[in-house]
């Protein structure tokens, strides 16, 4: 108890020390300490976590990053914040995230830009912006983000962290602000497997720990658009992490996803474009907001999220038709039959193709940083990002591996291993 009790404090007093970093929304470090001293013996007792603001937690705001729903508190936790809560963690405060979720920054507008604990100069990624540099600076071992296209992996690769996106559908939706219903996840950032294991069970309801061996392992290359497009510091590596690989016994297979880039573009980008408008003023209603959508879409601050909500309603029905009917499951046939006909256990590759860039440039990159990460979330396959790599002069690059769907376990207990060297 006592333990738990200095750890967090002393998450809390690290929330005040680095403010710097604009990394929380929000800190209630009155209702964490009362939570604390009730005590618990429930499997994450006292383990101190910051939620991303686009996921509710009772009697906190939910802003989804904007300046509009700043102080507007919400009356009832997503169905994984119960689940954490029930198994003993502490929610302290709410991360600052890129606006409505929709960058790869973390340059937010409304709410202020989201600093990288560790390189100055370079952004720090998105949208789970504050997520990510919450647990790189130390505040807190792990947290919640939330992942449509590659938004807990991408900064988690950017600082140097783990990060786990789970198969479609693993954790509860109920009670997060949606961008896309057919590729939103909650996701978890951590420094160590073991909070990333234990945070997974107390949401999915999952404990096995598999057993794996790596001369077992049989992990597919795809070196067409996933390895080709990689800037050299970022290719060299993650070219080093499969040498690695290969003299631990991990047999490495070179293959291709016919069309990938393109098939995941034309079904991925309608599904998000369409469902936001259509599933977020729901979220609004049903949270019993004051406000509407089109006021929320009126107060968006962020110059390039501005630019996406307009492109966004020029998608179609027909578009998002064929997104559904056909796009979709062509990419996803195409997945299947890779696994299949190399009797893969995974896929490898850098999880961002580019190293962290500069503010000015930033934002111009959207497509190019989630370029690796956005397929699987189409087909809804569970991904981790992992720390092992980094260039000459000691910027992260995130090294991906994705399971078959619904293997989030096996994934897991390959992680751990490859991360126990």
């Amino acid at each position: 108890m006592a333990q738990s009790g200095e750890r967090l404090h002393r998450a809390l007093l690290q929330a005040y020390k680095q403010r710097h970093l604009n990394s929380l929304s929000w800190l209630a470090a009155e209702s964490a300490l009362a939570l604390a001293a009730a005590g618990s013996d429930a499997p994450l007792a006292g383990l101190p976590l910051v939620v991303k603001d686009n996921i509710d937690v009772a009697g906190m705001p939910t802003s989804i990053g904007t300046a509009l729903l700043a102080e507007e508190p919400v009356s009832h936790s997503a169905e994984l914040i119960v689940r954490l809560q029930q198994a003993g963690a502490i929610i302290i405060g709410k991360a600052n995230m890129h606006e409505l979720a929709s960058g790869t920054s973390g340059l937010n507008a409304a709410r202020g830009d989201v600093r990288h604990p560790f390189l100055p100069g370079r952004v720090v990624g998105g949208s789970s912006s504050g997520s990510a540099a919450a647990v790189a600076a130390g505040i807190v071992p792990a947290s919640i983000g939330t992942d449509t296209g590659a938004s807990v992996r991408l900064p988690a690769s950017f600082c140097g962290l783990i990060g786990f996106r789970p198969s479609l559908l693993r954790y509860p939706q109920q009670g997060i602000a949606p961008i896309s219903l057919s590729r939103d996840t909650a996701g978890i950032l951590a420094q160590r497997m073991d909070d990333v294991l234990a945070l997974d069970s107390a949401i999915s309801g999952e404990s096995d720990h598999p057993t794996v061996a790596l001369a077992d392992l049989r992990l597919g290359v795809p070196r067409a658009h996933f390895w080709h497009g990689c800037e050299p510091a970022v290719a060299a590596a993650a070219e080093a992490v499969l040498q690695q690989l290969r003299d631990r016994g991990v047999t490495l297979i070179e293959v291709e996803i016919a069309q990938v880039a393109q098939l995941a573009v034309q079904a991925g980008y309608p599904l998000a474009s369409f469902e936001m408008l259509r599933d977020l003023p729901r979220y609004l209603q049903q949270r019993g907001s004051q406000y509407s959508f089109a006021e929320l879409k009126q107060a968006v601050q962020s110059p390039d999220v501005q630019a996406l909500l307009a492109d966004a309603a020029t998608v179609s029905m027909e578009q998002y038709h064929a997104a559904i009917t056909h796009w979709k499951p062509l990419l996803t046939a195409r997945y299947q039959a890779v696994f299949q006909q190399h009797q893969l256990d995974g896929l490898i590759f850098p999880t961002v193709p580019l190293l962290p860039p500069p503010p000015a440039k930033a934002n111009t990159l959207f497509r190019q940083l989630i370029a690796n990460c956005e397929p699987a979330t189409v087909v809804g396959l569970p991904c981790i990002s992992l720390p092992l790599a980094q260039t000459p002069d000691g910027i992260p690059v995130g090294i991906e591996l994705q399971f078959a769907a619904g293997e989030d376990r096996r994934l897991l207990a390959v992680a751990s291993v490859l991360l126990a060297r």
